[in-house]
């Protein structure tokens, strides 16, 4: 019930305060968060087969990327269940404490998103062009800005925690094949991101980075284990 009332206490406040935890507490927690990662699964995929099944329509699917479908098995899993984890985490969880370097690793990844999801340009082009913009932040950011930005953080953090939320959550947008007959179902396809994203939230504030990526990193691996099987 604890944990369920500090759930309820981020919903409303954006924040949970970090408490001391040692490595058995901090295993637990990753457990009971994983179980209750996959309650929320069952519980969303109960409700798209209610829905499919009483009203006689199919919900849409991640489409197909071709680039990544060339890929073999291993790597295909390696960047869903370890890459991918990683870099979200510290793009949309960092930044959920104030710190400079939180900053700089939020703009770098929104940067690389940009272009490499948006834009669609080649990986090194956009690492290059996300080291030299990381880079020109890092210059900007000092002293005066950067008291600014701390004092923002601390009297907008509920803003902060839905800004970095969402999006996170709409990020996975661009897994579905984007018309007009797909808008309908976007609440309902973005709530499972939403849901993870608010638990993955939970791990980082309660106990740190580390524990968030590892939450989603276990969360990642266990519905990407068929694409070991693709080869």
């Amino acid at each position: 019930m604890n944990i369920l009332n500090n759930l309820w206490l981020l919903a409303k406040t954006g924040n949970v305060e970090q408490g001391k935890s040692d490595f058995s507490k901090s295993f637990s927690l990753l457990i009971k968060l994983f179980i209750i990662l996959i309650l929320f699964k069952i519980l969303y995929l109960a409700l798209v087969l209610g829905i499919e099944l009483s009203a006689s329509v199919t919900i849409p699917k991640v489409a197909n990327d071709l680039e990544f479908d060339n890929y073999n098995g291993l790597l295909k899993f390696t960047l869903v269940a370890l890459i991918a984890p990683i870099l979200e985490e510290l793009t949309f969880r960092l930044g959920l404490k104030f710190s400079k370097t939180n900053v700089l690793f939020f703009i770098a990844g929104i940067t690389y998103i940009f272009l490499k999801i948006i834009i669609q340009l080649e990986w090194y082009i956009c690492l290059i062009m996300v080291a030299v913009i990381t880079l020109l932040f890092s210059l900007v950011l000092k002293n005066k800005l950067l008291q600014k930005l701390k004092d923002f953080w601390k009297k907008n953090r509920l803003l902060l925690f839905y800004f970095l939320l969402f999006s996170f959550t709409f990020l996975h947008i661009t897994n579905f094949k984007l018309d007009n007959a797909i808008l309908i179902y976007l609440p309902l396809l973005m709530l499972p991101h939403l849901l993870a994203g608010f638990v993955f939230s939970y791990a980082r504030l309660k106990s740190g980075i580390l524990l968030a990526i590892c939450l989603h990193v276990l969360n990642n691996g266990l519905f990407a284990l068929p694409l070991l099987l693709g080869d």
